[in-house]
């Protein structure tokens, strides 16, 4: 019995989310646990996979919008369950038939060296013979199916033509001496490189990023602190913790600081909603990371109530979770304040902005080694800086500042937010 693959419900909100892309055509085989399909939110990609062994036969064409639980395909278990069930749900991506003539045609040997001297050219008038995973192949990557020639019986284009016109070397013709001043003039225009279209992850991005500079009176605070209590500490805890858990990072510390930091200066951790403040009970602390498809914000619930080893845990399993695009839309909602860390890049201050609809967000620069007087003695001590950026029609000057050294003094002595 063929078995649906349906929309996943990806958090407690998610109503519908759209098809970007399918991995597999209609009648090709896959695996269970193999990718199927890619769907996106509007703050997550999620990857589908195939619930079972068998044929795929996609029933909803890349691009539509999907609501939860809907069927977009089916894994058959055989071609004859498979042919039943595109006479019931035609499939958007091809057809067995289709694909089950391109395979034909290569097992009975039609499967020749393109452009060998048996291809036929097409004469003027005469219709295009070509294979539906040829046109396909050929529409995807631009080519005219009217310069292949085929190798197929009586001159038809396969799979194995388009892929020798991809790996052919483009054509070349003599310039001509008219045509030298009129390409002088056209380097001087602007010529398309590539169109990014602005949704899912990056469309909200740029939605939110467009709402807290338009909507918030920003103001930056910055200050540097050492490191070297947070690097003695980090040496100590993770030399003392088994070898079979995971490991605990700057931001895990620095995440339980912010934490703990926000117990003591409640008034930062709210938002602004109309003429009215709303200050949280709760601290989730979000923690924006890129790894190459857009920046995302995983929260750290109720931060201030857990220890450092568990936050380095999640922290962990959020980053394995974004990486794998299994990131649900119940863990980048409802955060209350965020982190921003840029040091890995080699960044030593920035001005990060606010995660709207949050009030407050910290970044972070790279621990650089730096000449310091203490006790009135030049040392060498290492040092970090931190550039807090905040709403100011609700968070004053002086309590941001205060906000910053008491979050100062928690990073530099790491004890004092246990």
């Amino acid at each position: 019995m063929a078995i649906e693959i349906t929309i996943p419900k990806l958090g407690l909100t998610m109503k519908e989310a759209r098809l970007v892309k399918w991995f597999f055509q209609a009648g090709q085989t896959v695996a269970a646990e193999q990718t199927v399909a890619l769907i996106e939110t509007d703050k997550v990609s999620f990857e589908i996979v195939a619930p079972s062994n068998g044929l795929v036969n996609p029933v909803v064409a890349e691009g539509t919008t999907v609501l939860v639980a809907q069927v977009i395909g089916y894994v058959a278990a055989d071609e004859k369950e498979l042919e039943q069930l595109q006479k019931e749900n035609p499939a958007e991506a091809g057809t067995l038939a289709e694909h089950l003539e391109d395979k034909s045609s290569e097992e009975k040997g039609e499967k020749t060296t393109p452009g060998t001297p048996g291809a036929l050219k097409l004469k003027p008038g005469e219709r295009i013979i070509s294979s539906p995973l040829a046109r396909r192949m050929a529409g995807e990557h631009g080519l005219d199916l009217a310069e292949i020639p085929g190798s197929g019986p009586g001159g038809r284009i396969v799979e194995a033509d388009i892929l020798q016109a991809l790996a052919a070397p483009p054509k070349t013709e003599p310039q001509k001496a008219d045509q030298v001043q009129e390409d002088f003039e056209s380097n001087l225009d602007l010529t398309l490189a590539d169109e990014i279209p602005i949704q899912g992850v990056r469309k909200v991005i740029a939605r939110n990023m467009h709402l807290s500079v338009s909507t918030q009176a920003q103001l930056t605070l910055q200050t540097d602190a050492s490191a070297s209590g947070m690097q003695n500490f980090r040496k100590k805890v993770n030399k003392i913790i088994d070898s079979d858990e995971v490991k605990v990072s700057y931001n895990a510390i620095i995440v339980k600081a912010v934490a703990m930091a926000l117990r003591q200066h409640p008034n930062i951790n709210a938002s602004m909603d109309g003429e009215v403040i709303k200050v949280w009970k709760q601290i989730h602390i979000g923690v924006a990371m890129d790894l190459g498809q857009g920046l995302i914000v995983p929260k750290i619930r109720s931060a201030d109530t857990k220890s450092i080893i568990s936050i380095a845990g999640e922290l962990s399993q959020l980053a394995d979770k974004a990486k794998n695009k299994t990131l649900l839309l119940d863990d980048l909602q409802n955060g209350t304040f965020t982190i921003s860390n840029l040091g890995a890049w080699g960044v030593d201050h920035f001005t990060p902005i606010v995660n709207y609809p949050e009030s407050a967000i910290l970044g972070l620069g790279r621990i650089v080694e730096k000449p310091y007087v203490k006790n009135s003695e030049v040392i060498v001590d290492p040092r970090i800086s931190l550039s807090l950026t905040f709403d100011h029609r609700i968070i004053d000057g002086a309590p941001g500042a205060m906000f910053l050294k008491t979050l100062t003094r928690m990073i530099e002595e790491p004890l004092l937010m246990l």
